[in-house]
Formats: C-alpha cells, sequence, structure tokens
C-alpha cells in the first residue's frame, strides 16, 4: 500500500475507476463484494458493508464502496482502525426510521488521525420530513489531521454532522459537493464538554432545497452547535466559496449560518446566497469576530439575525454584490483632545464641546434630553485629559432608527486601561427603553443593566489585556434612539479621546447639540447657544437706553455673550451680559445727537462658554 494518503489522491485522480478498484484489491483493499455484497440497487447490502468496514478496521487498510447502489437499511460504521474509505458507488438509505447512517470513525476518546475519506455519497430513498434531528445521513467523529471529501449527502434532516465526542474535531480539510434536500446541510457539533470542533477547512460546497421539499419548514446550510452542556466555543472554521441556493419561499427562513456557540473567527468567503432570506447568519448566543463575505446575492440588504439570546456581536457582512466596495467601517464623530475642548459650564461644572455629559446616578428622568447634560460637576481638567469620576460619562446621542451597529474606540492618559462602555436606549417619542432583552449587544463584554440609572453598562472595563478596548455596539429593532458614551465605573478615568463609527451603507444622525435634546437641560455638548427675539424699541432721546431680558437656556454667570439687531441703523450701540441663569439681558443705547424711533427688528443674542485655560 502507498505510505501516504497523498499517493491515493494522485492515483485516484490519475487511473479510471475500474483501474483504481483493481489497483485496491490487488492491494488488499476491503470491499463489500468479499463479504456478498451485490450494490444492484435493490439488495440490502448493510451486512456486507459493515464485515468489509469491521475488516478494515481490524487489519488497518482502507475500505472501498464500488460503483453501484448499495442500499442499507440501517447504520454502517467504519471503524477508527481504518485507514480511510475511498467510494466510487452510492450508499442508500432504504430505511425509515431516523439514524446516522453512514458512520465514519470511532467516537468516544479516540482519535481517528490522518485518515482519507473520498467521494462520500449518501442518499436516502426517501426524503425526510426533517422532524427528527437523529436523521443523519454522514457522521464523521473526532477527525485529526485528515481529508475529507464529499460528492453527495441528500434527503436527510441533517446531510453531514461533523462530531466531537469524548475528544474533538480538528485541522482537517472538508471538499464539499452536493449537500440536497436536507434541512441542516452540515452540522458542526459536540456532543461533550470534553469535545471540541475547531480549525477546519471547507471547500466549495452546494447547499442546495428542490422547490416544494418540506416548503413550510425553515432551513440552513451550516449549523453550529451543541448538547447541552457540552463545548460550546467551536472557532476558526473557515468557508471557501459556499453555493447557498435554499429556497425560501412564504413563511419559512433559509438563512446560509446558524451558530448556536460562544465561538470566534467563523470565517466564509466569497458566498453566494439565491432563493435565501436577507441573512447571511443567526446568532443564537455570544459568537464574535465572524465574517460573511457575500460575492452574490439577491439583495445588498444581508445582515445578522441576533435572537433574544445572543449575548455578543462584533460580526460582520461584508457585501460586494451591488454594493460598496466592502463594508468598512466608518467615521461619524469625534473629539481626538478632550482636554482641548473642555469648557466652563458654570462655575461649579465642566463639558466638553461636541460630548453630552452622562450621569450615572440613579435618576426619576424618562425622556432623552433629561439624559443629555451640557456639563456637570467631577469633571475635572488635568493638563492634557479630563477626568471623570465613576458616576460621570462623556459620549453621543445618535438616531438608530435604521443604522443598528456602531464601533467605540476612546483612549486614556499614556494609554491606560479602563473605563466601560455606556448605553442608554430610548424609542420613538424619546421616552427611555427599560431592561428590555435584546436593546442592547456588544461585542466582546455582556451589557448588564443598571437599574438606577437606566442604562447598560459593561460587565467588564476596557483594556488591552481582555482584547476588549475597542467595542462594537448593536441596539435592537425597537431601539430608535441611542446614547452611546464611555464611564469611569470603577473610579475616575482620564479620558483623553473618543471616537464613533458606523457602517458605510448608512448616515445616522449625532444628535449632539440639536434643539431635539435642548429640553430642561438646555443643550448637549454645546459651547455656543443663541436665541432670536423681535424688539421694537421706543423712542430714544440722545444718550437715552432701553433694557430687553432675553431667555437663552444654558447661559451661566460668566459666560461671554453678544447681542446684534437687524437695522440698518449705526447710531444703537448694544451691550449684552448674563444677568442670571438663562437669561441675557442687552442694553441699547442711541450714540447720535438725534431722537429716533425704529421699527420692530430682530434681535439676536449668542452666549460663549469660556474656555479652560
Amino acid at each position: 500500500m502507498p505510505a501516504r494518503i497523498d499517493d491515493l489522491l494522485v492515483l485516484n485522480a490519475n487511473l479510471n475507476k475500474t483501474d483504481f478498484a483493481k489497483y485496491l484489491r490487488d492491494r488488499e483493499a476491503v470491499l463489500p463484494n468479499d463479504f456478498g455484497g451485490l450494490g444492484d440497487g435493490v439488495a440490502d447490502d448493510r451486512t456486507s458493508i459493515q464485515a468489509a468496514f469491521d475488516r478494515a478496521g481490524a487489519d488497518q487498510k482502507f475500505a472501498m464502496i464500488p460503483p453501484g447502489t448499495w442500499n442499507v437499511s440501517g447504520t454502517v460504521t467504519l471503524p477508527g482502525g481504518a485507514r480511510g474509505l475511498i467510494m466510487q458507488g452510492t450508499i442508500r438509505y432504504t430505511g425509515t426510521a431516523p439514524t446516522s447512517v453512514l458512520v465514519l470513525g470511532d467516537g468516544g476518546t479516540i482519535r481517528n488521525a490522518e485518515k482519507l475519506y473520498t467521494g462520500l455519497n449518501v442518499i436516502r430513498q426517501t426524503i425526510s420530513d426533517w422532524s427528527s434531528e437523529a436523521d443523519i445521513g454522514i457522521t464523521v467523529r473526532n477527525v485529526d489531521a485528515s481529508q475529507i471529501e464529499l460528492r453527495r449527502v441528500e434527503g436527510f434532516t441533517i446531510g453531514m454532522r461533523t462530531l466531537g465526542d469524548g475528544r474533538g474535531v480538528e485541522d482537517s480539510t472538508f471538499t464539499l459537493g452536493r449537500i440536497v434536500n436536507n434541512r441542516i446541510g452540515l452540522d458542526i457539533w459536540c456532543a461533550t464538554a470534553t469535545a471540541w470542533n475547531t480549525s477546519i477547512r471547507y471547500y466549495g460546497g452546494h447547499f442546495a432545497q428542490a422547490t416544494g421539499v418540506n416548503a413550510a419548514m425553515d432551513r440552513f446550510g451550516v449549523r453550529f452547535g451543541n448538547e447541552a452542556g457540552a463545548y460550546s466555543n467551536h472557532n476558526r472554521h473557515v468557508f471557501d466559496a459556499p453555493n447557498f441556493e435554499l429556497r425560501q419561499a412564504g413563511s419559512n427562513i433559509a438563512i446560509p449560518f446558524l451558530n448556536q456557540t460562544s465561538g470566534s473567527a467563523i470565517i466564509a468567503r466569497n458566498m453566494r446566497m439565491e432563493a435565501c432570506s436577507p441573512l447571511a447568519a443567526r446568532h443564537t448566543a455570544g459568537a464574535q469576530d465572524c465574517e460573511y463575505d457575500i460575492a452574490w446575492t439577491n439583495t445588498y440588504l444581508v445582515g445578522i439575525d441576533y435572537t433574544a439570546t445572543a449575548n455578543r456581536c462584533g460580526n460582520a457582512v461584508i457585501n460586494r454584490h451591488r454594493a460598496p466596495a466592502s463594508r468598512f467601517q466608518r467615521f461619524l464623530a469625534g473629539v481626538p483632545n478632550t482636554r482641548a475642548a473642555t469648557f466652563r459650564q458654570s462655575a461649579t461644572e465642566v463639558g466638553v464641546e461636541g460630548l453630552i455629559t452622562i450621569a450615572t446616578s440613579t435618576t426619576t428622568a424618562t425622556f432623552m434630553a433629561d439624559f443629555c447634560f451640557n456639563g456637570l460637576t467631577d469633571l475635572t481638567p488635568t493638563d492634557r485629559a479630563i477626568t471623570l469620576a465613576a458616576n460621570r460619562g462623556l459620549g453621543w446621542m445618535l438616531d438608530t432608527s435604521q443604522a443598528k451597529e456602531f464601533a467605540l474606540a476612546h483612549w486614556l492618559t499614556s494609554g491606560a486601561s479602563g473605563g466601560r462602555l455606556f448605553v442608554r436606549v430610548f424609542d420613538g417619542a424619546g421616552n427611555v427603553r427599560e431592561d428590555i432583552a435584546g436593546d442592547v449587544l456588544a461585542s466582546i463584554t455582556t451589557m448588564q443593566w443598571n437599574g438606577p440609572a437606566k442604562g447598560w453598562n459593561a460587565g467588564a472595563p476596557m483594556d488591552d489585556a481582555n482584547f476588549n478596548r475597542r467595542q462594537t455596539i448593536r441596539v435592537g429593532a425597537s431601539v430608535a434612539y441611542a446614547q452611546v458614551g464611555v464611564i469611569g465605573f470603577d473610579g475616575p478615568i482620564d479620558l483623553q479621546s473618543l471616537r464613533l463609527y458606523g457602517l458605510p451603507e448608512a448616515a445616522p444622525a449625532v444628535l449632539n447639540g440639536t434643539p431635539l435634546l435642548t429640553g430642561a437641560l438646555f443643550g448637549s455638548g454645546r459651547r455656543e447657544f443663541a436665541a432670536e427675539v423681535s424688539w421694537d424699541l421706543p423712542s430714544l432721546a440722545p444718550g437715552a437706553t432701553s433694557l430687553l431680558d432675553v431667555t437663552v437656556n444654558g447661559a451661566r454667570a460668566g459666560d461671554l455673550a453678544q447681542a446684534s439687531l437687524v437695522s440698518s441703523t449705526r447710531f444703537i450701540e448694544l451691550d449684552a451680559a448674563v444677568w442670571s441663569n438663562n437669561t441675557v439681558r442687552v442694553m441699547a443705547r442711541n450714540i447720535s445727537a438725534a431722537t429716533f424711533d425704529l421699527a420692530a427688528a430682530t434681535l439676536s443674542v449668542t452666549v460663549a462658554k469660556r474656555r479652560v485655560p
């Protein structure tokens, strides 16, 4: 026998089927024909195939299924002792009871290493009704450093399952062919806590459904899952050019990837999606760092469905079909130097231009404007940053009615670790939404409800050691507005810079500084405030004055005030000063030598907060 798998691959590629079968016979490959098997599509060859498989396992040889249709009425299992399986024919399951028809490799803690399973071709005589997940075409157990080539699997609830049993499936290569009329085409599964399923490469694969097959039922191309309590951190599975034609119709859903695990780095490149739901994946747990690269689809509006049980985001769809070049992040807003943007809101309060000041203390507020402070106490400027107390934060208010995913980056003095994400969410009327599952997800941390503050904060500080300094945030479908920022939480932090990013297909509004957030708190992140009123000055004698108090919400004693009158005269001199909170007193003086009476005109008043020196 050739000493290496590569030798058999070369032989299989260069010999025709008859010659290759003869070669195997000459080299003592084990065939079911040697045990009475017929492969005529009529006889039940289960016993003869199992006998051949058992002999191949005992003698550490290859098993072979020659050309033909080999009917089986139940499971056939190739033990891990066999070097591999070469199929030229088809195994057809003629039974009705749910079972795993072709099982490759030993279970338990056995490591099935350096195997070659090629030409795998298993079909069901009658298409399954998809009611039982015990109905499986092919199960590949505990393979390591192996080559698996699937030619076809058709008609089962689960087409092929790769099973980490008492140990793992890892570091192997799968070449995928036709995976047809299965509810779940490829099932990447773990059965026990000591198992794993990681670091696998997949090439190709046509995951397809015929029209009318179990049309009311949901279907998926690839599933990542596990038994209750089993290993659930499946990671680094890389798919090249899979094709999904899942026949979404009516009320069913048809999604290429279903990820029920908390692993990372599921990478699919150059996917084709035809007759699928507009979703590359559905995530139901903590999967993160996954990328779905779409080469062709029916729509450019392809996303990821995060169910109510999902507790992580930080995944991406890269849609190359009739879309921007790829789905990279877009800069939305930022303050590169918080110290330089600091101003005095009042004698005791400090704010940062462009940023909302956030308080996380107990609040009775319910409307979003009442959570947006222009400045507060416990913000202390330093020589190059601004120190936020544990119950203080800085951030933005965002329109999230359409855009749902954002990335936040921050920097503390000297690159220190610290600070936590903080998110408040609101409905379309601007009312705060309280503790609703699915409203807020983050990429590398679990968001926790903070009842007194009526917001969500990260479950851990942001630092490089835990790879969570840079965070992605995703808000739920019903969230119309979101306040997003960084808070001290664990203690004071020296915040130097803060930046916000979004996805390129959307340009959501950053609402800081707009009248929408004025409310009772007079703005957010604003250093300048303005008001306009109509002023009908009385008749003024030379040197006479007239006073008018103008409401400018947000004005405080010490602010710089200016006034201008929309009039062509140059003989009215205006002075303005903040007289009391929210009030600017304007004095008009007649500096001419004659008495005159002006018609009503627009008076504009501007107040500017003082910079912190």
